[in-house]
């Protein structure tokens, strides 16, 4: 039978959920094969409409089981065909075809009685997926229309459109597509209620002027939904010894058909979760909830981190979100403009001369947040201390009567006599792969530092 499809929800926002499926979406299981009635279980065509048994002897078989798979052994292949009515576009739908003589009074619905004719869905996926392949007679296209919806649910609407929550539509090239393509559409939403049904219609072309002979398979159905994932630091500190905690919220937008391992990721310092880092796992039947993790200690700094929450099922869709991962002493850096701290030939110098600080005093302060070296500092000038021995990250952490501020220094990895570095020009330098601090004496460059 030709049904018109009519399904235009391109104005409404998308919104993810949970898993729920449809049923036998991969068309593994079929019932009467061999016969006009062959269908696949939980679909059904124009010969099992509800017309009676005068329309659907009279109506022609439209769906036939096809060995030619996506995947598994079998695909759902459907036909335009000739009836007494002429074209009878190939149809296929998960709910029931209420089928009469006068054509323009026909349409899809969902059955809520009856198990075989309906699809419960309490939840808003955030795409269609699919595969098809296509022979079409010129001017067809391959159409898949999706209501979501409360209460009854018909395609054509025939007054249930207030019912109507949101949808997806699909409509194929006019091309032959000879191996198996790819089908993913977004759905859209009316308003922000939860569904209760599902209704899919498929087609070999338009109901009102497909060509007989024109050929459509389908396969591997699937609604897909996005995970959100929304960490509750902006910035993780992290140093050799000592990892960052946090928490990842997630949220699915609806709930899981059962226990699922949500399990949060870090990428590489890059974003790229090839190598992903597991940094922490909740099991839950819940379609939002928060997930304790720890970004582990030695995390390489960087500004392109990104963490997800993934999980084993192909049909959540992970939405990452960004995070910096920095070098921590533990300390919260506070700066005044009064004062700063930087090295030179002298050593570590901590400027005091435009700050008039009441007893001023330091601590330097290694990666792993041990206290290197303190002491008391001189207000109102130039403060010379001896550098830490090993190269490295160090905070400088200044106490004083105002309160306190700390700054970062790099220490070179080769540790030159102040003697030696007398009248030594050090400057920013480049050479091979990496950025250099260069120190240059009578035309001779020695490296002492090298930043990655």
């Amino acid at each position: 039978m030709r049904l018109a499809t009519l399904l235009s929800f391109f104005a409404f926002a998308t919104i993810a959920s949970a898993q729920p499926q449809l049923d036998n979406p991969g068309f593994e299981t079929w019932q009467s094969v061999g016969t006009a009635t062959e269908e696949p279980e939980q679909w059904s065509s124009v010969k099992t409409s509800d017309g009676g048994t005068l329309i659907n002897n009279l109506a022609p078989q439209m769906v036939w089981q096809s060995a030619d798979a996506h995947s598994g052994s079998w695909s759902a292949n459907l036909r335009t065909v000739s009836s007494i009515l002429g074209a009878a576009t190939g149809l296929l739908t998960n709910g029931r075809v209420h089928a009469e003589l006068q054509i323009e009074n026909s349409y899809v619905f969902t059955d809520s009685t009856n198990s075989d004719w309906n699809t419960p869905c309490a939840s808003r996926p955030d795409s269609l997926i699919g595969w098809y392949k296509y022979a079409p007679l010129p001017g067809d296209k391959a159409v898949i229309g999706v209501l979501l919806h409360v209460d009854d649910g018909k395609l054509p609407g025939f007054g249930t459109e207030p019912n109507w929550v949101g949808g997806a539509d699909w409509e194929s090239p006019s091309a032959t597509v000879a191996t198996w393509e790819r089908i993913s559409v977004p759905f859209y939403y009316i308003d922000n209620r939860v569904p209760e049904y599902l209704l899919m219609i498929i087609t070999t072309g338009d109901s009102t002027n497909s060509q007989v002979g024109t050929e459509a398979w389908f396969d591997d159905l699937g609604l897909i939904y996005n995970v959100y994932a929304t960490p509750d630091a902006a910035i993780a500190y992290v140093t050799a010894i000592d990892g960052f905690d946090l928490n990842v919220a997630y949220t699915t937008g609806g709930e899981p058909v059962g226990a699922v391992d949500f399990t949060a990721e870090l990428s590489d310092v890059n974003g790229d979760f090839t190598n992903a880092v597991a940094i922490g796992t909740l099991n839950s039947t819940s379609s939002s909830g928060s997930i304790a993790c720890t970004i582990p200690a030695g995390t390489v700094p960087g500004t392109s981190y990104r963490i997800r929450v993934n999980t084993p099922s192909p049909y959540y869709a992970p939405v990452d979100s960004g995070i910096v991962v920095e070098l921590s002493t533990g300390l919260q850096q506070i700066s005044s403009g009064r004062s700063r701290v930087y090295m030179n030939v002298e050593g570590l110098i901590v400027d005091l001369s435009g700050a008039a600080f009441a007893m001023p005093r330091y601590e330097i302060i290694a990666a792993n947040g041990q206290v290197v070296t303190q002491g008391s500092l001189v207000s109102g000038s130039l403060n010379a201390l001896a550098a830490p021995a090993q190269p490295g990250i160090y905070t400088v952490r200044l106490y004083h009567s105002a309160g306190s501020e700390a700054m970062r220094i790099a220490v070179p990895r080769a540790s030159l006599p102040s003697e030696a570095m007398r009248g030594v020009r050090v400057a920013p330098q480049r050479s091979g792969d990496g950025a250099w601090f260069g120190a240059s004496c009578s035309g001779e460059r020695k490296d002492i530092l090298k930043m990655p």
